[in-house]
């Protein structure tokens, strides 16, 4: 049983593809490739010994006689996660009876006829994901964005989002994978997760047809400043990988949107004085303020002290009832939104 669960290991990680190896070969615990079907073993007298049964690890056939199972298994096709093997068994042929050359010939035959259409497969499935990818960037391409699998392999970018992420200091990339240094983003990935799970939508999700483009309302958005104190949003969305092969190893995709302060026209610098009563310079702070995300680089452009500015926010916050410059730029855009 050892030797056998050992031979399957080996098939799947190990073999040479398309190598005809002797199931009797492999059982016995020789896995170095050095008896192919057609050369000799001690004491067989140029045959190999096709004539016991194997085991439940995969080599076995469970009907055929002890005396007259002889057979060959390879692996044709090895993937990141997936192991194709193909295997003949000749249940007509007694040891006294089997020509191995012959034995040989026949299953080279068959696995150059099997790979053909396997490759075709595998070919196929890997166009279905990319596929699948454009689609998913497709719907994000307003904004920086990356696709990730649910262990955090980077599968594609939009607007450059893989270097806007980088930029923020939350993500590490050690190549294929992400490694997430903020708590509240990778919080946040598994709230998203976790509620995607939970949710009637992903029992069905695998089931959706292939052409479902939109992903589902389960989304979590977390706020964090750069190196340059910038403020940036960064949005989490799951997305089923419908269409793709189950061998994709994720049933989930992540989506990150990564948000950056947009041009806030002047005209609301006048909503905020007339709503709000501010001062000229407090609106004006407020709108720069808004669109840089960082006091440093608001004073630097307007000109002024950073006692003078933290004076205006103070008054800003006093008038406008808010309590922290996110909460401020969420109002600024709101009423951005108006023109």
């Amino acid at each position: 049983m050892q030797h056998a669960d050992e031979a399957f290991r080996f098939l799947l990680t190990e073999a040479e593809l398309r190598y005809p190896y002797c199931k009797t070969t492999l059982r016995k615990g020789d896995f170095g490739g050095n008896n192919p079907v057609g050369h000799s073993e001690p004491g067989t007298n140029g045959r190999h010994d096709f004539t016991r049964k194997t085991d439940a690890s995969g080599l076995i056939d469970t009907d055929a006689e002890p005396a007259e199972t002889a057979g060959l298994i390879s692996p044709l096709m090895r993937g990141d996660r997936s192991t194709i093997l193909f295997g003949c068994l000749f249940k007509e042929h007694t040891t006294e009876t089997i020509d191995v050359e012959v034995a040989h010939e026949t299953f080279r035959t068959l696995t150059r006829l099997l790979t053909p259409g396997i490759d075709a497969y595998f070919k196929t499935e890997h166009q279905k994901t990319k596929n699948r990818i454009q689609d998913v960037l497709l719907m994000a391409t307003a904004c920086p964005s990356v696709l990730m699998s649910e262990d955090k392999i980077l599968l594609g970018q939009a607007a450059s989002g893989f270097e806007k992420l980088l930029a923020t200091g939350s993500v590490r990339f050690n190549a294929p994978r992400f490694e997430f240094k903020n708590k509240k983003l990778e919080a946040g990935l598994q709230d998203v997760l976790d509620a995607f799970r939970n949710a009637d939508t992903f029992a069905s999700s695998r089931e959706r047809s292939e052409s479902a483009k939109s992903p589902p309302g389960i989304d979590h958005s977390v706020f964090l400043e750069d190196g340059n104190g910038r403020l940036k949003r960064i949005t989490i969305n799951a997305v089923p990988a419908t269409g793709v092969s189950e061998d994709s190893g994720s049933a989930l995709w992540i989506v990150l949107k990564i948000y950056e302060a947009s041009n806030v026209p002047e005209t609301v610098e006048t909503v905020l004085q007339e709503r709000f009563e501010l001062s000229h310079s407090e609106a004006h702070l407020a709108r720069h303020l808004t669109m840089s995300g960082s006091m440093n680089d608001t004073v630097q452009e307007l000109g002024i002290t950073r006692n003078t500015a933290k004076t205006h926010l103070r008054r800003i916050f006093e008038k406008t009832g808010v309590n922290t410059q996110l909460q401020l730029a969420r109002l600024v855009h709101g009423i951005s939104s108006l023109f």
